[in-house]
């Protein structure tokens, strides 16, 4: 169909009986919003192994969704009055602090309430190499990890900041809570990444998949009646699509709260994935001044650990 994009959806054992707009929402991260999932189910545009559902259909295990999205009406984005908090601002660039929840920028059914939209309020320049719905966003962060991003405001400081990101000379770093314990205290994890061969929603550590290289340090294991998770600091060397994400889970180190990657999920009640970018380092694409940026833990993953030393039968700092 010329006039539609179409998702195609592989059902993993861990969501069979889940609502079939459960499913979707989490599966694409929310990307798209819940209320239009329900419209294209309402108009038979989401489909289970090629027949039409009704919208409280629950999925099962290895069934094929097909969701066709009608191509958007032009509209042109609309700057909203979100709070954002700006670690540094100048005429070329900007850090910013995305909180958890908010995807970085507008697609099918959820074009407002992005990171995107608070920038057009904010910035009164932002660049354009990103495309119409991606002013200034030199790279992103999931929709449900915290942290520090840079925001190009002209087109030659992105040109820049990408190609310093490309060479690998900006400094990312992220904390994590991950449910088991890493067998050393660092190591690092040197597995090729690439889409997952069955779901295609998922990506996959794969021999045939792009270089991908995450360092990590354990801070903190707790031992508790409901097992044992640690405290990760991690850096990453490659910007691949769920690299920590993957990583992590590849070596039995899921992180808690991780829809996609763990199993376990829905156990721990948290509201948003305990994944936080708290560090960020690079030299200023203009003037070239360097500049480092950190930030605390967000309350959602204080919370945790909270609750972690409350639990805690062995608490080690290695």
């Amino acid at each position: 169909m010329d006039d539609k994009k179409t998702i195609t959806l592989t059902v993993p054992d861990e969501y069979s009986n889940t609502r079939i707009d459960v499913f979707i929402f989490n599966a694409l991260e929310g990307k798209l919003s819940r209320s239009f999932i329900q419209k294209l189910l309402k108009g038979g545009n989401i489909t289970v192994n090629g027949n039409s559902v009704k919208q409280n259909y629950k999925v099962k295990h290895q069934q094929e969704i097909t969701i066709a999205i009608p191509k958007p009406e032009k509209t042109s984005l609309q700057p909203q009055d979100i709070p954002l908090t700006i670690l540094f601002e100048d005429n070329d660039i900007a850090v910013i602090y995305k909180p958890a929840g908010m995807v970085v920028h507008p697609g099918a059914g959820n074009v407002e309430h992005t990171l995107v939209n608070a920038l057009l309020y904010h910035f009164k320049g932002l660049s354009s190499i990103g495309g119409v719905e991606r002013p200034g966003i030199v790279h992103r962060l999931d929709k449900d990890t915290e942290g520090l991003m840079i925001i190009a405001r002209n087109d030659t400081a992105h040109t820049i900041a990408s190609k310093a990101f490309q060479q690998r000379t900006v400094i990312k770093k992220y904390e994590a809570i991950v449910i088991g314990k890493p067998n050393e205290v660092s190591g690092l994890i040197n597995k090729a990444i690439d889409r997952h061969p069955k779901y295609g929603h998922k990506m996959a550590v794969r021999d045939d998949g792009k270089e991908a290289l995450t360092q990590y340090t354990c801070k903190e294991i707790w031992h508790t009646a409901n097992g044992v998770f640690s405290r990760l600091e991690l850096q990453i060397h490659t910007g691949r699509t769920h690299q920590i994400r993957v990583h992590l889970a590849s070596i039995g180190l899921p992180i808690v709260g991780d829809q996609l990657y763990s199993k376990k999920w829905e156990k721990y009640r948290v509201p948003y994935m305990l994944l936080a970018a708290t560090h960020l380092q690079f030299e200023h694409p203009i003037t070239k001044q360097p500049l480092q940026f950190y930030v605390d833990l967000p309350i959602h993953i204080k919370d945790f650990i909270t609750r972690l030393n409350t639990l805690a039968i062995e608490h080690i700092i290695p």
